[in-house]
């Protein structure tokens, strides 16, 4: 056995339930462990046992045994466990040190005293198994998300580790990135033997070939074999379509779906259509925007009216971001102009995000104080609003149990709802969302899908960047895609997902005409 949990039960300091609970598991060699389960739920504490986080840097109390590469990672230093467990989170900047792509991936290297012709030689091998070479004397500050994610990796391969431990390491990767990057992590699996521990909400590819699936909820671990995981909350959308098709056992792969629904009457229930919208909120015109000789935006015009939920999609580095920071206001455009209702936009950010909210992609950029409801209070007094309101607006957003925690003790999901709370708290008729689902689970998408529903109902509007073709599926009105900083898709949402759009589904690629599993049936 390369690792062995016996009994393991672990509480954060401050916390009165334990984030672990009684977990047995033994894993051997070479196996691949999908984690998954709800967000908060253990999967991160449970990763962070392979080598030592938890509890030599997260403290708490940690009861039961655990070892790892034949060593106890609660007492061995963490500097040690990590040539033997390599790593990798969900966010790449997050454990960047150096400037360079090679000086990161050599930086541990140098730090456990490794001689300089290894070094060399350990680099060198780990750039050209990750496909990276071309990218070595690049400053880590120019890559894409998904460079960086590879980055990360060959930084914790080169010292190499006989287990890969990988939080949400695709969460924040257009699909395009987060597939090649699979792939990576498979032909290390495959190649070297690695055992690999990967957390991962968007499974599709790796549920299929996994040895196990581990789900984590309150604690509490409960081991599956990949097909039978089929039937789990948040399972991929093949094994859903499969099950509503009556397919036993239910399908893993796309190849495998293709080939069962192959002769049979299936009939395709799109849901109704959208009311038409309202009149017009924002109309961003002509915009660009340059980052020295990178043209970020060219000439992009795009609008947004009441009652539209507009997906914006595209590569990571398409110009995503910089278009939703340049309509509140953050970026200023070398050319073009912003309207909020037909007028010209007030220069003064806090002025703009009166009216268009923007929820950034790393929530730590709006998570500053001491406890969340210190946090919801300090934005409605900024608004000059009753900051009694902090409970309600928490409950709304399925935080009101976490109201006296600090914002960083919470997982990724929870701090991306905690920050929708602080940045929408002043309802605006506008929201704009930057990947707000990154390393949120499939309940909270559904809630989340829901919400956005109701604002548009309202009158409102959101533009809403994402990665997550399934989850825009569900409630976008309209598509917009941007390639290299300009527009190349405005359109109707059934359009850009269907079979033959830009960004398909799964179940469009399978079933012609349908979007999503609940919208077939057997004939």
């Amino acid at each position: 056995m390369i690792a062995v949990w016996d009994r393991v039960t672990y509480t954060y300091p401050g916390s009165n339930a334990p984030a672990l609970e009684e977990i047995a598991c033994a894993v051997h060699h070479g196996e691949l462990l999908l984690l998954v389960g709800p967000s908060g739920g253990g999967k991160s504490t449970f990763l962070r046992t392979l080598n030592g986080l938890v509890p030599q840097f997260h403290g708490g109390i940690l009861q039961g045994r655990i070892r790892v590469c034949g060593l106890d990672p609660v007492r061995t230093p963490t500097r040690t466990m990590a040539t033997r467990v390599g790593m990798v989170f969900q966010e790449p900047e997050a454990q960047a040190i150096a400037d360079t792509v090679e000086e990161e991936i050599a930086f541990g290297l140098e730090l456990h005293a490794v001689p300089s012709a290894e070094i060399l030689r350990r680099v060198a091998t780990a750039v050209e198994t990750l496909g990276i070479a071309h990218l070595r004397q690049r400053r880590l500050s120019t890559l894409s998300g998904g460079e960086r994610q590879r980055v990360a990796l060959a930084a914790v391969l080169a010292l190499e580790p006989q287990v890969l431990a990988l939080d949400e390491p695709t969460s924040q990767l257009d699909p395009e990135g987060a597939e090649h990057f699979v792939d990576a992590v498979l032909d290390l699996h495959r190649r070297l033997g690695l055992t690999v521990f990967i957390a991962e909400h968007r499974r599709d590819r790796i549920q299929p070939i996994a040895s196990r699936v581990l789900l984590i909820d309150r604690g509490r671990m409960q081991a599956y074999a990949p097909r039978d995981a089929g039937r789990l909350p948040g399972a991929p959308a093949v094994p859903r379509l499969g099950l509503r098709l009556g397919l036993e056992p239910p399908p893993l792969t796309l190849e495998e779906a293709r080939a069962a629904v192959v002769g049979r009457r299936i009939a395709v229930h799109p849901p109704a259509a959208a009311p038409a919208p309202g009149a017009e909120l924002v109309r961003a015109e002509a915009l660009s925007v340059t980052y020295g000789a990178v043209e970020a935006l060219a000439g992009v015009s795009v609008s947004l009216a009441e009652g539209e939920l507009v997906a914006l999609l595209g590569k990571n580095g398409a110009g995503k971001t910089t278009l939703l920071r340049t309509i509140v206001g953050l970026t200023k455009p070398a050319a073009g102009a912003v309207r909020f209702r037909g007028q010209p936009a007030p220069p003064d950010v806090r002025e703009r995000s009166a009216f268009a909210a923007l929820l950034p992609q790393n929530p730590a950029y709006v998570l500053s104080r001491r406890t969340l409801a210190e946090e919801i209070r300090a934005s409605l007094e900024a608004r000059a609003m009753r900051a009694g309101d902090a409970r309600a607006i928490a409950a709304r957003w399925r935080l009101a149990e976490l109201l006296d925690r600090h914002p960083y003790d919470l997982s990724v999901g929870q701090q991306q709802r905690a920050a929708l709370a602080v940045m929408l708290a002043h309802e605006p008729p506008v929201w704009l969302l930057d990947e707000p689902t990154r390393g949120a689970d499939h309940e909270t998408k559904e809630w989340l899908a829901g919400i956005l529903r109701e604002h548009a109902a309202r009158g409102g509007a959101a533009l809403v960047a994402t990665h997550d073709v399934e989850f825009a599926a569900r409630w976008a009105t309209r598509a917009i895609v941007l390639e290299a900083g300009r527009v190349t898709f405005d359109g109707p949402a059934r359009e850009a997902f269907g079979a033959a759009g830009p960004y398909p589904t799964t179940v469009a690629r399978v079933v012609p005409g349908a979007l999503l599993p609940e919208e077939v049936v057997a004939a």
